[in-house]
This record gives structure tokens, C-alpha cells and sequence, in this order.
């Protein structure tokens, strides 16, 4: 059967059973075909996208939520408000974008 694991940061670690500072909080949940994005955040692990800054599946920053998970992915969820240092400025252009409820395209 196979499987996603979620890598949660900041705030978002209260969602892990091992979610202390030093734990690698850790869900893995059943993979389900043809899964979106929008469908995993919003209904499964039932948060909303204002609470989440980046998402990167198989190490990619993902700027689709339509995009479809792919089976063994690993996907990290980064809260908002979480800065990445250096290079992810880089792909911000050195500024801080906002999202207001809707996807952001950093290119």
C-alpha cells in the first residue's frame, strides 16, 4: 500500500504526535489517487491555505494546489509566516510576498 509522509514546520507541527522543537514531526498518511493538493490540506489534515507559507513535494516548491501528489511522495508544509532563509528569498525575489487566499506564482 502506498504512502505519503508530511513534514510539518513551525505551528504546523501541533498536527504530529512527536511535534516538540527537536522531533521530526512526521505524519504519513495512505496515498490516494488522483489527490490534490487542495483536496490533502483542506479536507484531510483539515487546515486552510492562509496557514501555510511554502509546500514542497519531492523537495520542489510547489506553486499549483491542483498538482497531483504523486504515490511515496514526501511533502513538506511549512506555516505561514516562516521565512526561508537565503535561497528561498532568492525565489522571492529578496522581498515578502503575501498570499491573500489564492496561489502565487514566484516566477
Amino acid at each position: 500500500m502506498s504512502s505519503i509522509r508530511i513534514h510539518l514546520y513551525g505551528k504546523l507541527r501541533e498536527l504530529a504526535e512527536n511535534s516538540g522543537c527537536t522531533d521530526d514531526s512526521i505524519i504519513e498518511l495512505a496515498w490516494e489517487e488522483n489527490e490534490t493538493l487542495v483536496n490533502l490540506v483542506n479536507k484531510r489534515l483539515n487546515l486552510s491555505f492562509d496557514e501555510i507559507g511554502e509546500i514542497f513535494i519531492n523537495h520542489k516548491l510547489v506553486t499549483e494546489y491542483k498538482d497531483i501528489i504523486p504515490s511515496e511522495a514526501r511533502i513538506a508544509l511549512f506555516a505561514q509566516g516562516m521565512y526561508l532563509l537565503c535561497g528561498g528569498q532568492h525565489l522571492k525575489g529578496h522581498g515578502f510576498i503575501e498570499k491573500k487566499g489564492k496561489e502565487v506564482n514566484y516566477w
